[in-house]
């Protein structure tokens, strides 16, 4: 077992936590509300979110798992994805290159953090938001937008053998408004600082015949906070569902997005003690859109269901940026577009056998994807000498099939154990600028199986284990001296040991201990990618969240959230063994009010803080010249809104919030290394204030 320092630590917690809920309060335990939403035993990922509200976890899942609520996503008041993801309990962001509002950077569990999200499983409606879910996983630019987030999904732990690739450090799916069951109009409007404006409008129907559509348009542009850190977004969006008389349905969603932002990089000292906020680059500019189609068909048979699916992607992106520094320094001009496309089969059946009820799920996936052109041509600065110094093109082709059984095996318990395999036949690119060509293969089976224990309907105990991997990316191999050594399937294997509680009292929650190995940790720091070796990270995650009017009548309408989560993540091999991975803090706490009134008068105030972190594996602490080393001081960032709903009619609302992200103007700074935009020091947001104007019509 992988949990040797930290199994003892959960078979404590669990024993303090369980004395907790029978004393807590002096209160009986009540059971649990039948009037609440319906609680979900597996991740939403294909996005059936219904319009009556995301489920809560069923307390049995045997793996860590939290939801952002529609309330509290819209209480956040995120102008950006990174100023909502930094309120799940266990994921952090980072500035990487000034251009945030477009390129968000996710990290979680201590995994290297590169600032281009490449260790989680990111989905948008259960389908991958990544250019090439194996072979590009970086977020040149996230093909959403925070007003279009109707609720976010996380789940951690070795629950995943469903999902792949990317599932080490976890499942983030996020999902778009539902379609509506009957007649609706939304009008969003919002403005800000920094030039920030945002209008979005969307509408649907369910009509008597079963068919069901919501329609959304998305405009949104704003200045930045960084000089010339300009940015501009339009997103659309259609989604159709069919429902047939035998309960069968065909769901389609078509989408495109484009992206155009400013990326001023990173600042040297000097320049940043001149302009915290200025941009040393102002050539650098980034354009891009992705497309895509996506389809479900559901059949029912009884208790049991199958579905066949399929989604097609294009993505396109051009970066014209300043590269290097000094006599070295060029200006880049880079183009791709990135295709993939996969179509497959799931199913769930319930069977009897040994005495015991069985509910094997299971399904089989083709995916391709492919880089016909990936282009990059680059000149001395201060001339327009451009010649090509890269001309690619790349291919995968995945197979993946999976099979997972849930069985309680007694009274209380409940057992989830199954198995992926991947199967990647071949993934080959080829260089006509320096005559390179690569190809390799790849095949692994992926175990994970979890165990639940249901003391009673307020308590269960879990225990997990999984394995992951991750693909080498396809634009990697042409920045390795020797993409056979450097280029590797990252793998990692999981364990969670935690305790899960429902209502006790007012209070619900959980804590988690957990370890997580990762081997060939791939860095890009020096502008070629480097194999670093293994890490190995561990940890404790506590969430709780309360209802203030279970303690006084007085206090109905406020709702109290907390997580902590402390983590150690640490280098196992090299030179730098033992040193703390980059960007890995050791401890991350999130917290938030809300206060609904009868006079409709809603109250939000919120924060997080992260802690320190080294921005090399050397654990460098003294500030570098250039500002890519030095040691990245812990922050305290506050979020606060008040919002106002007015009833126009029975079936019209009108809401008026105002708000701001970093309430008390904290000035923060990271040190960002590597990348094609430039390193240095990077200057998180100031406050941000807007106000909004949301006219909901049923």
């Amino acid at each position: 077992m992988i949990l040797p320092r930290t199994a003892l630590l959960g078979s404590n917690i669990f024993a303090i936590s369980i004395l907790f809920g029978n004393l807590c309060l002096g209160q009986e335990l009540s059971p649990p509300d039948p009037a609440k939403p319906q609680r979900a035993d597996e991740v939403l990922v294909i996005g059936r979110v219904e319009s009556d509200g995301v489920p809560e976890v069923d307390i049995s899942l045997p793996a860590s798992r939290d939801f952002l609520s529609p309330e509290e996503v819209q209480s956040i008041g995120a102008r950006d994805l990174n100023d909502l993801v930094l309120h799940i309990p266990t994921i952090s962001t980072r500035p990487y290159n000034g251009g945030e509002a477009s390129a968000p950077s996710f990290g979680a569990r201590g995994l290297p953090d590169d600032g281009l999200t490449e260790y989680l499983h990111v989905l948008v409606n259960g389908v991958p938001a990544n250019a090439g879910p194996y072979g590009w996983t970086a977020f040149s630019f996230m093909p959403l937008a925070s007003e279009r987030v109707y609720a976010v999904d996380n789940i951690r732990g070795g629950h995943t053998v469903r999902y792949s690739p990317n599932t080490v450090g976890g499942v983030l799916n996020f999902l778009t408004f539902p379609i509506p069951e009957e007649t609706e109009l939304q009008f969003r409007q919002s403005f800000g600082t920094d030039g920030f404006a945002s209008s979005f409008l969307s509408g649907g129907t369910t009509t008597q015949a079963g068919t069901g559509f919501r329609v959304s348009l998305l405009d949104r542009h704003g200045d930045g906070y960084r000089q010339g850190g300009d940015y501009e977004q339009q997103d659309f969006s259609a989604d159709i569902r069919q429902s047939f008389d035998n309960g069968s349905w065909l769901a389609t969603s078509v989408s495109w997005f484009r992206d155009e932002h400013a990326a001023p990089g990173g600042l040297t000292q000097a320049e940043f003690r001149t302009d915290r906020y200025g941009n040393s680059r102002p050539e650098n500019q980034f354009t891009g859109f992705r497309g895509l189609f996506d389809v479900v068909y559901h059949k029912p048979l009884g208790k049991d269901w199958y579905e066949v699916y399929s989604s097609t992607s294009v993505t396109e992106r051009n970066l014209f940026a300043r590269r290097g520094s000094g006599a070295t320094t060029k200006l880049s001009d880079w183009h791709d577009q990135t295709f993939f496309a996969n179509v497959g089969v799931r199913g769930e059946t319930r069977m009897r056998f040994g005495g015991t009820e069985h509910r094997l799920h299971g399904g089989m996936r083709v995916h391709r994807e492919w880089l016909p052109s990936y282009a990059i041509q680059e000149a001395p600065f201060g001339t327009s000498a451009f010649a090509p110094s890269t001309n690619s093109s790349f291919r995968l082709l995945a197979l993946s099939v999976h099979l997972d059984d849930t069985f309680p095996p007694a009274e209380n318990w409940l057992i989830t154990a199954g198995v992926r395999s991947e199967y990647i036949p071949s993934v080959s690119g080829s260089d006509s600028v320096s005559a390179f060509s690569y190809e390799d293969q790849f095949f692994d089976l992926l175990p994970a199986a979890g165990v639940s224990y249901t003391f009673n309907p307020h308590f269960a105990a879990f225990l997990n284990y999984g394995e992951g991997f991750r693909a080498p990316q396809f634009w990697g191999f042409a920045y390795a001296a020797k993409p056979q050594d450097a280029l590797s399937f990252e793998s990692g294997r999981s364990g969670e040991i935690g305790l899960r509680f429902h209502d006790v009292g007012a209070v619900s929650g959980s804590i988690a201990a957990w370890h997580l190995d990762f081997d060939d940790y791939l860095v890009f720091d020096t502008g070629f990618y480097e194999n670093v070796g293994r890490i190995a990270s561990r940890g404790i995650d506590l969430e709780i969240e309360a209802d203030a009017a279970e303690f006084s009548s007085a206090l109905d309408g406020l709702t109290l959230r907390a997580a902590l989560s402390l983590q150690d993540s640490t280098l196992e091999e090299g030179p730098n063994a033992g040193n703390d991975v980059p960007y890995a803090w050791s401890s991350k706490a999130s917290w938030r009010a809300l206060y609904e009134i009868p006079s409709g008068f809603q109250f939000s105030l919120g924060g997080v803080f992260v802690g320190e972190s080294f921005a090399d594996e050397a654990n460098t602490r003294t500030e570098s010249a250039d500002g890519r080393l030095g040691l990245n001081s812990s922050v305290v960032l506050w979020d606060g809104q008040i919002a106002k709903r007015f009833f126009l009619s029975d079936h019209a609302s009108l809401q008026i919030a105002v708000g701001a992200t970093n309430l008390f103007g904290k000035e923060w700074e990271v040190h960002s290394r590597g990348g094609f935009f430039g390193a240095g020091l990077v200057s998180g947001a100031p406050r941000q204030s807007y106000a909004t104007v949301f006219v909901e019509v049923l």
